[in-house]
């Protein structure tokens, strides 16, 4: 898998009404900074024409200076074992300026929270609410965690229920 730094997803104005809203319940933060990260899974190594192809289709926005890397730190990324649809199109345009070795990429965020005093895992728990969609994306401790994003499993055997059972209520699963 291979990781490379995106441009702010955040403007002034989003991050200032989420520092806001963090504050609510965190009023120790003082700033938070967001920024995409695009995962890219591999089927071989590229070379170095293919490296610039591939950080010049991914380097997209507004640019930013590089990230002082202080406070408390949070990725978010879609569900492992979902394919986000940022990540089929991207997925897709990478596929047509011939990037073959290209299975997949992935788009997550950093957010950078600058508090007053250490965040616990308590502050964590606060924090996750404000900074992801629970159906659709997880957040993340660390960037190395992100490779459950790529993780592939062997399909279950395929069992099947009979639901009607000649009409008769054969109790409930939780049972």
């Amino acid at each position: 898998m291979l990781s490379l730094r995106g441009t702010p997803s955040l403007s002034s104005f989003r991050a200032e009404k989420l520092t806001d809203q963090i504050r609510g319940v965190l009023p120790e933060v003082s700033s938070i900074r967001g920024e995409y990260i695009h995962f890219v899974d591999l089927e071989g190594a590229l070379d170095e024409a293919e490296q610039g192809v591939l950080e010049s289709i991914l380097h997209y926005g507004p640019a930013d200076g590089a990230p002082d890397g202080s406070g408390y730190t949070l990725l978010v990324v879609p569900r492992p074992g979902t394919i986000s649809p940022w990540s089929s199109k991207a997925t897709d345009i990478a596929h047509n300026v011939g990037l073959t070795s290209v299975r997949r990429i992935e788009r997550g965020e950093i957010y950078r929270i600058t508090s007053n005093r250490p965040l616990d895992a308590a502050a964590r728990a606060l924090l996750a609410p404000l900074l992801h969609d629970r159906m659709t994306q997880v957040v993340l401790d660390d960037i190395a965690a992100a490779h459950s994003l790529f993780e592939t499993f062997s399909p279950k055997a395929l069992c099947h229920v009979d639901v009607l059972a000649e009409g008769a209520n054969t109790g409930s699963v939780l049972d």
